[in-house]
């Protein structure tokens, strides 16, 4: 089975607080039938239930850590988390890259290193599809495919593969959620309409942190440096 923990943070601080909610999480993956797909921000620390040997599957999607605070800091206005991020995007961004931004069990974003790091070095050997979300926006049939074999699926027609990318498109979801009319979410780049040059020079450093944490000639991360 294909199994993913979809792990959002309750915002609550205490230990146990926390610990009753991801049990109440698993419980909920437990009680479904197999296969089971999941979503998840979770750390790689957090996907202990999985292994490599129970035929789980990850599918793994890093960005450019500049356009993750863009989106991060317009979609948090509209799940009502703005507390988490603030309301100066460069003021976040300083916090973002040095580190310090609000703690994973305190519902913020947690750490983009740290988060990346453990998925890339992947100690655990779990199989993963890694996918780079700027692939994903430029050749969004090719990645669709990808995934689909990943997955163990039958080959996609081009006309299924079409259909597929026209129902996942941002341009879709902001026809089914109308407080996404006119937002950014989802952009690749945008950071270079919002982000001072500051704000990108010390984002950079955190590429350049992950870089020498990890393998790059796989994940190519090294392109955010310059693009």
């Amino acid at each position: 089975s294909f199994s993913m923990y979809h792990f959002q943070s309750s915002g609550i601080n205490a230990e146990y607080g926390e610990m009753v909610h991801r049990k109440r999480r698993l419980k909920v993956i437990e009680e479904m039938e197999s296969p089971r797909i999941f979503k998840t921000h979770a750390y790689y620390d957090e996907c202990k239930f999985l292994s490599a040997e129970n035929n789980c599957k990850i599918i793994y999607v890093y960005r450019d850590p500049k356009d993750v605070v863009c989106s991060l800091f317009d979609h948090a206005s509209l799940i009502g988390r703005k507390h988490v991020v603030g309301d100066d995007i460069q003021e976040f961004a300083k916090q973002f890259a040095q580190r310090k931004e609000v703690s994973r069990n305190e519902g913020g974003p947690g750490d983009w290193v740290e988060q990346n790091e453990g998925y890339m070095s992947n100690p655990s050997n779990y199989n993963i599809l890694f996918i780079k979300y700027e692939d994903l926006k430029a050749k969004t049939g090719e990645i669709v495919s990808k995934i689909n074999n990943f997955m163990g699926y039958p080959t996609l027609t081009k006309d299924e593969e079409d259909q597929v990318v026209e129902a996942s498109s941002f341009e879709r979801m902001k026809i089914m959620h109308n407080e996404l009319a006119g937002k950014t979410v989802g952009k690749t780049g945008n950071y270079k309409s919002h982000l001072s040059q500051e704000s990108i020079e010390a984002l950079n450093q955190n590429v350049l942190e992950l870089m020498n944490k990890i393998d790059d000639s796989q994940f190519n991360i090294g392109v955010y440096l310059h693009q």
